[in-house]
């Protein structure tokens, strides 16, 4: 048999949150981080009318704003 994974889940396992939340962790409105879900830019989902996300995300999100950043960066350092 394979082995045991004796790791504590509960301290890698993502917390979920609502979007009013996640647009205070991300820095935006609570409607941009709607249209944020409703897009995909931010992974979310819908409990009935409710929207949920995670905190990582969030993480997720904000790693990827500043990977698109720097290439735009890049990109006008090379222009010059």
């Amino acid at each position: 048999m394979g082995e045991l994974d004796t790791r504590d889940t509960a301290k890698n396992r993502a917390r979920i949150i609502s979007l009013a939340e996640a647009a205070k962790i991300i820095g935006t409105s609570y409607p941009t981080a709607v249209r944020l879900a409703e897009s995909g830019e931010l992974k979310a989902f819908r409990i009935r009318s409710s929207w949920r996300t995670s905190d990582a995300a969030c993480d997720e999100f904000i790693r990827q704003q500043f990977r698109l950043q720097a290439l735009k960066c890049q990109s006008r350092v090379q222009e010059k």
